[in-house]
């Protein structure tokens, strides 16, 4: 019986059954619109770009750009409607840095920097940095977080709430991924708890946290069975706990050829969801005309020739059925 066809027997028999709504927006949440790519040509280009991270007022993106030898974090700013041309942050590129995220405020980012250590022998250590805003555009020298928050030598992309909590991605030695919390209070980060929901063995990665804390969108490549690509989680604040997390559906996403999707970012309207892909437009059927063929060679060398791109999608209907759930 295919997947669609169970889910509207299932909406059926909570019908008759006289269940609530809530269950029944639980038991088939809603599949979302497909994902459009992201300003082709100027974010998603020709090398590996990953998802943007925009500043609270929309007029200021970061996001990586990346090749064999690493990743670049890169900068623009919107002019008159329209994204100037992406640089090179000043913070960047000494070592290969990824995944910068905003705080709420806009005060500060933190970000992935993955550098050797100074200690003999050398080794290598992935962990969260911070940079603080000067001026419009300006940043100040990037400053490592406290071993509070960098409790491993593999900690990757991290998200923050308005009363400063950060969550991340920790590989514990010998253990395996794992998503962490540190509270921030009485001014300093509290020692890092491991979230309720995720687990060893579960591969979860890349959490990105509402600013109010109340929903948390995260990539798994476990959580599907026989599936071993990475894919979108969601999962709600339940009072002083958490749901269980759902897949992100979207339209097409069962298709052929199914895409590798990671590195959420919320926009600055928090319901809008920037990520990472691997995924491609469909093509025109062949034979092409000639129109059909140059245009598809313009998107060619603009962005689609399969490496990562930045994609958007909104998460209106599933926050909207969440809250009827209640």
């Amino acid at each position: 019986m295919s997947g669609s066809r169970c889910c509207k027997l299932c909406l059926a028999l909570v019908a008759a059954l006289g269940l609530d709504t809530a269950i029944a927006a639980t038991a088939a949440p809603p599949v979302l619109a497909a994902p459009q790519v992201f300003a082709p040509g100027i974010v998603s280009g020709p090398a590996n770009d990953e998802a943007p991270a925009f500043s609270p007022d929309g007029k200021t993106l970061l996001f990586t750009r990346s090749g064999a030898g690493g990743g670049i974090i890169l900068e623009s700013h919107r002019v008159d409607g329209h994204w100037s041309a992406p640089a090179m942050a000043s913070f960047s590129g000494t070592w290969p840095d990824l995944a910068p995220e905003f705080s709420p405020d806009g005060k500060y980012v933190v970000y992935v920097s993955i550098r050797r250590t100074q200690t003999t022998p050398a080794r290598q250590q992935v962990g969260l940095w911070r940079v603080d805003r000067v001026g419009d555009h300006g940043w100040s020298t990037p400053v490592r977080l406290p071993a509070a928050v960098n409790i491993s030598d593999a900690v990757w992309k991290a998200s923050m709430t308005r009363d400063g909590s950060i969550y991340f991605l920790s590989i514990d030695p010998g253990k395996g991924k794992r998503l962490y919390v540190s509270h921030y209070a009485h001014g300093a980060y509290q020692p890092a708890q491991p979230l309720p929901f995720s687990h060893y063995g579960d591969d979860d990665v890349d959490p990105e946290i509402a600013p109010d804390g109340s929903y948390m969108v995260f990539a798994s490549d476990h959580r599907l069975p026989g599936d071993s690509k990475d894919h979108l989680f969601i999962v709600f604040r339940r009072g002083d706990g958490w749901g269980v997390p759902q897949a992100i559906r979207y339209a097409g996403d069962d298709s052929p050829g199914f895409s590798t999707d990671y590195l959420p970012h919320l926009g600055p309207d928090q319901h809008t969801l920037y990520f990472t892909s691997d995924r491609a437009m469909p093509v025109a059927h062949y034979p092409h005309t000639a129109a059909q063929a140059g245009d598809y060679l313009r998107r060619i060398e603009q962005w689609d020739n399969g490496n990562l791109n930045a994609w958007s999608m909104s998460l209106a209907p599933l926050l909207e059925a969440q809250r009827h759930a209640g």
